[in-house]
């Protein structure tokens, strides 16, 4: 009874990440983009011609720099690095934060997340909007959460879920690039159990997986819960009774998320008041032991695509997820039955792509799911599917742009997605192993 009653408290406050828990220096550390992104004062005081000002710009890649341990900012028009931010510790994964300013680099070893600032940002000087572009900075920011890994966005929110060690729990932090920018409060919860989850912000409800405490052969949660978060306090409103064993991944579109089980997958529909969740099963296709284990979606597209690889495995199976379907998973083949290396949507949702492992790029359109291009890409001798070594893709926020590094070689090759083709192919003079697009987006955030 103690339990239930601990785990059902009506109402967490958040805590600004303290040293005992999540955060290391929420400093200032703002540079004169930080200054203009975050000074509506200095900004008002312009003399603005009451148009838009653009600035034309394909953007910034944050590319890890394995030589030098540090994350490179390289200008993609002309392809000159602006800056460079030394590291120390392991080697990142780099991500975009949602709106795209910001790279978030996650050292799940070092129990680190570190934030540094493109430099490309818009502000909304009411009657018209000005962009700005400023050389990349390191914001200063640091989040310290016990084994960082899981990273989501939806819309405007990100989250950032550490799975915690031995000894320790669970917990999870809310970003957006309005707070990285103002320096603002980072909101945060501990949970009751460590676990290998994920969490997501939709609107005002908090989805978060959970494991019971009795379950000790598996850090695997198997369970969801919902709360409501007023900007101050998470408010416990249910947890889900509809099981998700073995849960693993989580992606949404404009009417449902998704989560990845052993057995199947959890649907719960956010379109609708009363958020209502349903378990599916696995069709008698699987095979014994395959799982969906990692899910995509977008807001743009009604069915979501789910991934079913061996443990271990640098490649997947792809599959068809449409909630509220009669038949929620269904095959979703490559060409010849290849598997995939990576595989997401573009920024509008219109093409879905799929790195195979034989090097070649496929394009779909997510009306229909036809394939509209093929473009080999990556030649044999130039591929590997190697953990660490296997090529990686990042879409652009503001065009229908890929760049697909590959370690292997040193080289990004930037595509149209839109017409299946390479437009040209940068070639780095250091070794790069993680790679993340940041920039000035169009008008509407979209989830990847």
């Amino acid at each position: 009874m103690s339990l239930l009653l601990r785990t059902f408290n009506s109402s967490r406050p958040y805590t600004k990440l303290a040293s005992s828990l999540l955060l290391a220096g929420l400093i200032a550390g703002c540079t004169s983009g930080c200054s203009k992104g975050s000074d509506s004062t200095t900004s008002s005081e312009h003399n603005h011609d009451h148009e838009d000002t653009e600035i034309e710009s394909s953007g910034v890649l944050a590319l890890f720099n394995s030589d030098t341990n540090s994350i490179d900012m390289l200008n993609i028009d002309d392809q000159q690095v602006l800056n460079s931010f030394a590291l120390s510790g392991s080697a990142p994964r780099l991500y975009t934060s949602p709106e795209g300013r910001y790279a978030v680099s996650i050292q799940r070893s070092d129990n680190l997340v570190s934030f540094f600032d493109s430099g490309l940002y818009s502000e909304d000087h009411g009657d018209h909007l000005h962009d700005y572009q400023d050389t990349p900075s390191d914001t200063g920011i640091t989040l310290n959460g016990i084994a960082p890994t899981h990273y989501s966005v939806f819309d405007e929110q990100g989250v950032i879920f550490n799975d915690g060690a031995d000894g320790t729990v669970s917990s999870f932090a809310l970003i957006s690039d309005e707070v990285l920018t103002g320096n603002d409060t980072i909101a945060s919860l501990e949970l009751d159990n460590r676990m290998h989850g994920v969490a997501k912000l939709i609107n005002d409800k908090l989805f978060v997986t959970y494991r019971d405490l009795s379950v000790t052969e598996t850090t695997l949660p198997e369970q969801v819960e919902r709360y409501s978060f007023d900007g101050t306090n998470f408010t416990l409103d249910t947890r889900y009774s509809e099981g998700c064993p073995g849960l693993h991944g989580a992606g949404a579109n404009e009417n449902y998320l998704v989560f990845g089980c052993s057995d199947g997958v959890l649907s719960i529909n956010i379109g609708d008041a009363s958020y209502t969740a349903t378990h599916s099963a696995n069709p008698a296709s699987f095979a014994e032991g395959a799982r969906i284990g990692s899910v995509y979606g977008h807001h743009e597209v009604d069915e979501l695509i789910g991934t079913v690889g061996a443990h271990g495995s640098s490649t997947r199976n792809l599959f068809r997820l449409a909630p509220g379907t009669v038949e929620v998973i269904s095959e979703f083949a490559l060409p010849e039955n290849d598997t995939a290396i990576t595989q997401g949507f573009t920024h509008s949702g219109e093409i879905f792509y799929a790195l195979s492992q034989d090097g070649e790029l496929h394009f779909y359109h997510s009306a229909d799911w036809l394939l509209s291009h093929t473009l080999p890409l990556i030649s044999n001798d130039q591929l590997s599917l190697e953990r660490g070594e296997s090529p990686l893709v990042v879409a652009s926020k503001a065009d229908e742009a890929l760049y697909v590094l590959n370690p292997n070689t040193n080289q990004v090759h930037i595509v149209n997605a839109t017409s299946g083709s390479l437009v040209t192919t940068i070639e780095l003079a250091f070794n790069a192993t993680s790679i993340a697009w940041l920039g000035l987006t169009s008008a509407h955030e979209h989830e990847h």
